[in-house]
């Protein structure tokens, strides 16, 4: 098992062109604190009486296209079942690393590092044979 985050690969169900190239799955990598306090800067607006506002759908939107490598736009593209399945990606990263493991495992397996795969064989066969 892993014992660090590890980048989420999640598979789009609508292709969508990003860089003039079709995109089948984007990659999540592990948010920052930086990731999230920049993505509420660019979501926030000065209202008129001159308080702040953040944006929270508009903060996640610039956050997302940050983890990803695409833009804000890009983003805004997406079916909303892909945009909700960055957003349980993300979810993923709010958990304490054994947690994220599992969960991440069972909702995109395929972003299970393939030498975590095999380390966790080896601890059962030597489960079964020990």
């Amino acid at each position: 098992m892993t014992n660090q985050y590890q980048p989420i690969r999640v598979t789009l169900q609508e292709a969508k062109p990003f860089d003039d190239k079709p995109q089948t799955e984007l990659i999540m990598r592990p948010p920052t604190t930086n990731d999230v306090i920049h993505s509420q800067q660019l979501g926030s607006r000065i209202l008129a009486d001159g308080s702040k506002h953040v944006d929270e759908a508009e903060a996640e939107a610039h956050l997302f296209a940050n983890l990803t490598g695409t833009t804000r736009e890009y983003i805004g593209s997406l079916a909303f079942y892909d945009y909700s399945q960055l957003g349980r990606a993300y979810d993923c990263f709010l958990l304490p690393v054994p947690q994220y493991a599992a969960k991440c495992a069972l909702l995109f397996p395929g972003s299970v590092a393939p030498h975590s795969q095999s380390s966790e064989a080896s601890v059962l066969q030597n489960s079964t044979t020990g």
